[in-house]
C-alpha cells in the first residue's frame, strides 16, 4: 500500500450515510467492485451481526429514477470516504471524473483511496506527483486537483490480481487471504485503526466462529465434533507456524542488514523496517534502537571530495561543478552555490560558520557569506596561486591559508569583502602533499611534500610567511589539533605521527599510530582535540583516542568506502564525522561519495541527542519527556521538538563534581542534592529557590514519590531521610530509613541504592549484602518495614521497579540482574534472572510505560536492554555501544520514548519509541527495489515497507 494517508475512524461518518463510496467503471470493474464490496462489508463482522461498514455501490443502492446525477451526489454527500478503482476505462469515464470533482469540491481530499485494477500507475517521489507519462489509470485533471488540495502520495492498493482471479475462476471468496489483507489496507484508515489490529480482530472472529461451530456440532454428533476439533487444531497450528515463519524471516532480515549496513546502508535501513513490519522480535527492536550508527550517504553528485561542516547540523560538500549545503540529520539539500567553471577542489568554513571559502584549478578563491544558509551571498574573490588544493581558516577567521601543491599563500580576510594576499612561500621542486593546515591561533602553517618532509611556517602579524623548520616525516596529510599543541602527519609508511608543537622551531615526536593500510591519505582532529580520525587508501576510517598523546588508544574502524578516503571532517560538536572517498558506485562507475557517521569519541554511537553535561539523577526528565536536567554543569535542556538541544536555564553548582537535580512529577519543582533545596522551575528561564532546608557535606541523591508530596534523600552510605514537600517553601522532615552498611553497595554515591516502587507508597532500600528492605511509607512520619528481599551474597549495584511497583529488579556486583515479585511486600518471590553483564551493574532503569529494562555494565561501560514483559524470562534486546567513559546516570523519559545515559564526557539520549525511528529510516533511504526484494524475500510478493 502506497502513501501515508490520514486515519479517520468510521465513527465520524453520518449514522444514516455510508462509510465508503466506490467509484468505478461498470464496463470493466463491475465484478471486481462487487467482490470488493462484499469483502469490505464482511470484514471483521460476526455472521450474526449487521454490516459494520456500509459501502455504497450504484448497482446495489440506487433505484430507478429520473435524477441519476442527484442520487449519486446525495450518496457522495453522506459518505465518509471515496474509493476510486483506477483503470484506463475509469480514467476516461465521465461519471468517475464527475464523482472525483464533486468530492474535491465538497469533501476532504485526504479521504480518497485508490484501488488499482488495470493500466499503469507510477508515482514520482521527486516531483511529488504522478508520472503522467507512464500513468493512464487515473484522470490527470481530477488528480491534480486532489494533489493540490492534499499534497503527498495518496494511498493505493494493487488489486490487479483480483481481476485476474475473477477472470480465471469467476469469483473470489471473501475469506481469501490476499483479499482480506487488501481489504484491511482500506479498512484501516476508514476505521482509524492499524492494519495489524484489524487483521488480528478478523482472525479472532474467525477462531470464535470455528469454536462456535465446533460446540454446535458437538451437540449433533460426536464424530463430527472430533473432526471439527482437528480442523481447529490445524488452523491454530497453521497460525503458529505462520507466526514462527514471520519471526524467522524477521530475524534473518536483521542479520542480513547487519552484514550490509556499511556497504549498502540504504538497503540495510529498508530491511530493518521490513523486519519489524513482519514481526516485532527482540532482534528487530534492538536493531532499530541501534540503527543510528548506520552511516548516512550524502547525495552529492560527482563530488571532488571537498567538504566542511558549517555547523553541527549543516555540511557543505562539492557537488557537480559547484557546492551544496546539506542538512546533516535528514540529508536534504538546503541550498547550492553556483558553479565556478571548474570543480571546487578545496573548501573551508570559519569556526563561527559565517564565512566559506572555495577554490579550484583556476587559482581563484571565492568567499561567501553564509549568514542566510538558504541564500548564500558571494562577498568577494581573490587570485592566489596557480591552483587551489587546500584551504583552511584560523580560529578567528582572520587568516585564510591556501595551498597549491607547490606553494602556500596567506590571505588576510579580516575584511572578507576585501581579501588580500599577505604572503606567499617560496616554491619547492617537488609537489606538496594533499594537506595544508593552520593552527587555531593563525600563527603556524604546516604543509606536506612528496619528499617526505613537512614544512612549518610562521605567519607574522602582517601576514608574511617565514619557514621555521622542516620535519622529516611522510606527509600526504597534515592536521593541527584545535589547541595547536599537536600536529598529526601521515603518509605512505602506514604511520600517523603526533608532534608536540609547543616549540614550533623544534617539534618533538610524541607517538606513532600504526595503520593496517599501506598509506594514510587524510587526518582530522575532533573539536575537543581528544579524537583523531585517519583515512587510508583501502577505504577505511580509523578512530583514535588521543586525549593522552603519549598513550593513544585505537578506537573503532569505520568500513564502507571501497577506495581512497581523501577527506575527513568532524562536526563542531564532534558527534558527526564526514568522510569522502573515491568509491565504486557500480561495475561501470566510480565516484567520490560522502558519508556521515555518528560517533562519540573514538567509537560509533547510535544515540539521538548529545548534551555537553552529565550527572543524571534517577528523575532527570520533566513529565513531558522533552526537557531534561543535568547536574554537571547544572542546566535544563529542551531536547524534543527542536532541531538541536537548547539550554533553557543554567542552575547553580556548589561543587566541582556537580549534584543531583530531580524533577517533581508535575515538572514545576526541582530538588537539588547539594545543598538539599527546592527550586521553582515552572518557567525555567526565571527559576527561583523555594527553600534550602539542609546543608550537607556530601551530595545527596534526591527522588520524588509519585504524587510529588514526598521527597526521599540519601547521602553516600547515609540514611534515607523523608521530607514532606507539600509546601515547597516549608519542607518538613518526617522520618529516616536505616543507612546501608559500607560493604553492601558497589556505588558509594548511593544514587541506585533506593527506589520508590512505582505508584505505590513503598520504598526499596539496600540495607546490607544480603537484604533489600521494603518500607511502607503510606504514613511518611511512621514508615513500617513490610518485608525483605534476600539478594545476597553479592553486593547490590542498583535497583529499579516497574511502573506498577509489582516487580523489583536488582543488579549485583557479579553482573547479574534478578527480578522479584513484590506485589505482596511481606512475601517477595524470585521470578527470573539474567547473567549477561561481565561487570557489576551499577545502574538500572525501567521503562515507565513499556516492558524495557536498561542496565549499565561497570567494566565495559555499555548499556544492555532487556524485554521484561515476562520478568521470569528476561530477553536481551540490544547492547548500546559508544555510551562514553564510565556511565554514571541512566533514566527513561516518563513517556518511555527516550533513554538518557550520562558519563564523564556528556549525556546521550537514545530513542526507544520505534515509531519515529521507522520514519527516520524511511526518510534516510530509497525504497527497496523489486530486484532487491526478490533477492532477500523471494517467497513474498513485492510490497516495499516505506512506499
Amino acid at each position: 500500500m502506497k502513501g501515508s494517508g490520514v486515519g479517520v475512524g468510521a465513527e465520524e461518518a453520518r449514522d444514516d450515510g455510508y462509510d465508503v463510496f466506490i467509484s468505478y467503471s461498470q464496463n470493466l470493474d463491475r465484478d471486481v467492485a462487487a467482490v470488493f464490496q462484499r469483502g469490505m462489508e464482511n470484514f471483521g463482522r460476526p455472521w450474526y451481526r449487521p454490516v459494520r461498514l456500509r459501502v455504497f455501490r450504484d448497482t446495489t443502492h440506487l433505484s430507478a429514477g429520473p435524477d441519476l446525477q442527484g442520487g449519486i451526489e446525495k450518496a457522495l454527500s453522506c459518505s465518509a470516504w471515496l474509493i476510486v478503482m483506477a483503470s484506463p476505462q475509469a480514467a476516461a469515464s465521465p461519471w468517475v471524473r464527475a464523482e472525483i470533482d464533486w468530492w474535491v469540491a465538497h469533501k476532504d481530499s485526504r479521504r480518497i483511496l485508490l484501488a488499482w485494477t488495470d493500466g499503469d500507475l507510477e508515482w514520482d517521489p521527486a516531483a511529488q506527483d504522478f508520472d503522467w507519462s507512464r500513468t493512464d489509470a487515473l484522470p490527470r485533471e481530477q488528480m491534480e486537483k486532489v494533489l493540490a488540495a492534499a499534497p503527498g502520495c495518496p494511498r493505493w492498493v494493487d488489486l490487479r490480481w483480483l481481476r485476474a482471479q475473477i477472470d480465471e475462476r469467476g469469483s473470489v471468496p471473501v475469506n481469501d487471504p490476499r483479499l482480506v489483507a487488501d481489504v484491511a489496507e482500506f479498512a484501516a484508515p476508514v476505521q482509524g485503526r492499524s492494519k495489524s489490529d484489524l487483521i488480528g480482530h478478523h482472525l479472532r472472529l474467525r477462531k470464535r466462529r470455528n469454536r462456535t461451530a465446533g460446540a454446535t456440532i458437538l451437540v449433533l454428533a460426536l464424530l463430527l465434533t472430533t473432526a471439527t476439533w482437528f480442523g481447529l487444531a490445524a488452523d491454530r497450528q497453521a497460525d503458529i507456524a505462520a507466526t514462527r515463519q514471520l519471526s524467522a524471516t524477521s530475524r534473518q532480515l536483521v542479520a542480513e542488514a547487519a552484514t550490509i549496513q556499511h556497504s549498502q546502508p540504504g538497503l540495510a535501513r529498508q530491511l530493518l523496517v521490513e523486519a519489524y513490519r513482519l514481526s516485532h522480535t527482540e532482534q528487530a527492536v534492538g536493531a532499530l534502537l541501534t540503527s543510528a550508527d548506520i552511516p548516512r550517504v550524502v547525495p552529492a553528485r560527482h563530488s571532488s571530495g571537498a567538504l566542511a561542516f558549517v555547523s553541527r547540523s549543516l555540511l557543505v560538500a562539492s557537488s557537480g561543478d559547484g557546492l551544496a549545503l546539506f542538512d546533516v540529520r535528514t540529508g536534504a539539500l538546503v541550498s547550492e552555490l553556483p558553479p565556478r567553471g571548474s570543480r571546487p577542489l578545496a573548501v573551508a568554513v570559519s569556526s563561527d560558520g559565517r564565512l566559506l571559502a572555495e577554490g579550484g584549478n583556476t587559482g581563484e578563491v571565492r568567499i561567501w557569506d553564509l549568514s542566510d544558509r538558504r541564500k548564500p551571498r558571494r562577498l568577494s574573490s581573490v587570485w592566489t596561486l596557480s591552483t587551489v588544493r587546500d584551504l583552511a581558516f584560523d580560529e578567528s577567521a582572520s587568516v585564510l591559508v591556501v595551498g597549491s601543491g607547490t606553494r602556500v599563500a596567506a590571505v588576510d580576510v579580516r575584511d572578507p569583502a576585501r581579501p588580500r594576499v599577505t604572503g606567499v612561500s617560496s616554491g619547492v621542486t617537488v609537489s606538496l602533499g594533499s594537506g595544508t593546515a593552520i593552527s587555531g591561533d593563525g600563527t603556524l602553517i604546516a604543509t606536506g611534500a612528496a619528499d617526505d618532509k613537512v614544512r612549518v611556517l610562521r605567519v607574522s602579524g602582517s601576514g608574511e610567511l617565514s619557514t621555521l623548520t622542516t620535519i622529516d616525516a611522510p606527509s600526504a596529510a597534515v592536521s593541527f589539533s584545535p589547541s595547536g599543541h599537536l600536529l598529526a602527519t601521515a603518509g605512505e609508511d602506514r604511520t600517523v605521527r603526533l608532534w608536540d608543537m609547543a616549540r614550533p622551531r623544534r617539534p618533538e615526536p610524541r607517538t606513532a599510530l600504526h595503520s593496517p593500510s599501506e598509506s594514510v591519505r587524510s587526518v582530522a582532529f575532533s573539536a575537543d582535540g581528544r579524537t583523531l580520525a585517519t583515512g587510508d587508501t583501502e577505504g577505511s576510517v580509523h578512530l583514535w583516542d588521543v586525549s593522552d598523546p603519549f598513550r593513544p588508544r585505537q578506537g573503532e574502524t569505520l568500513d564502507g568506502h571501497t577506495f581512497v578516503v581523501n577527506s575527513l571532517a568532524f562536526s563542531p560538536d564532534g558527534r558527526t564525522l564526514a568522510s569522502a572517498a573515491w568509491d565504486t558506485v557500480s561495475e561501470e562507475l566510480s565516484d567520490n561519495t560522502v558519508r556521515l557517521w555518528n560517533v562519540h569519541g573514538a567509537r560509533r554511537s547510535s544515540a539521538h541527542v548529545f548534551l555537553p553535561g552529565d550527572g543524571l539523577s534517577p528523575q532527570p526528565f520533566a513529565p513531558t519527556g522533552g526537557v531534561v536536567v543535568t547536574g554537571r554543569p547544572g542546566a535544563i535542556w529542551k531536547v524534543d521538538g527542536v532541531p538541536e538541544p537548547r539550554r533553557l536555564a543554567t542552575l547553580p553548582s556548589f561543587r566541582s563534581g556537580g549534584q543531583d537535580y530531580s524533577f517533581s512529577p508535575d515538572g514545576r519543582t526541582l530538588a537539588a542534592g547539594h545543598p538539599l533545596s527546592l527550586w521553582d522551575v515552572s518557567t525555567p528561564e526565571r527559576r527561583r529557590e523555594h527553600a534550602r532546608f539542609r546543608e550537607v557535606e556530601d551530595p545527596q541523591t534526591v527522588v520524588f514519590g509519585l504524587d510529588g508530596r514526598l521527597l526521599a534523600a540519601r547521602e553516600p552510605l547515609g540514611a534515607v531521610r523523608l521530607w514532606d514537600v507539600t509546601d515547597p517553601d516549608r519542607p518538613r522532615s518526617t522520618a529516616e530509613l536505616p543507612a546501608a552498611k559500607p560493604d553492601a553497595l558497589i556505588d558509594y554515591k548511593g544514587s541506585s541504592s533506593f527506589v520508590f516502587a512505582g505508584d505505590r507508597a513503598l520504598i526499596a532500600s539496600v540495607r546490607d549484602r544480603k537484604a533489600v528492605q521494603l518500607w511502607d511509607v503510606g504514613r511518611p512520619d511512621r514508615p513500617v518495614r513490610r518485608g525483605t528481599v534476600p539478594v545476597g551474597p553479592w553486593r547490590t549495584g542498583s535497583l529499579a521497579t516497574t511502573a506498577d511497583g509489582g516487580t523489583l529488579f536488582v543488579g549485583d556486583a557479579r553482573g547479574g540482574m534478578t527480578a522479584w515479585d513484590i506485589t505482596d511486600a511481606r512475601r517477595p518471590k524470585r521470578l527470573g534472572a539474567s547473567q549477561r553483564h561481565s561487570g557489576a551493574i551499577t545502574r538500572l532503569a525501567a521503562d515507565p510505560v513499556g516492558n524495557m529494562l536498561a542496565g549499565v555494565d561497570e567494566n565495559s561501560g555499555s548499556v544492555r536492554l532487556w524485554d521484561v514483559a515476562d520478568p521470569s524470562v528476561p530477553r536481551e534486546i540490544a547492547l548500546l555501544a559508544g555510551t562514553g567513559t564510565r556511565p554514571s546516570g541512566l533514566a527513561f523519559s516518563p513517556d518511555g520514548g527516550l533513554l538518557a545515559v550520562s558519563s564523564d564526557d556528556g549525556t546521550q539520549l537514545w530513542r526507544t519509541d520505534v515509531g519515529p525511528i521507522l520514519q527516520q529510516l524511511c526518510a534516510q533511504s530509497a525504497p527497496i527495489t523489486e530486484a532487491q526484494w526478490k533477492e532477500y524475500l523471494p517467497d513474498r510478493p513485492y510490497d516495499p515497507p516505506c512506499a
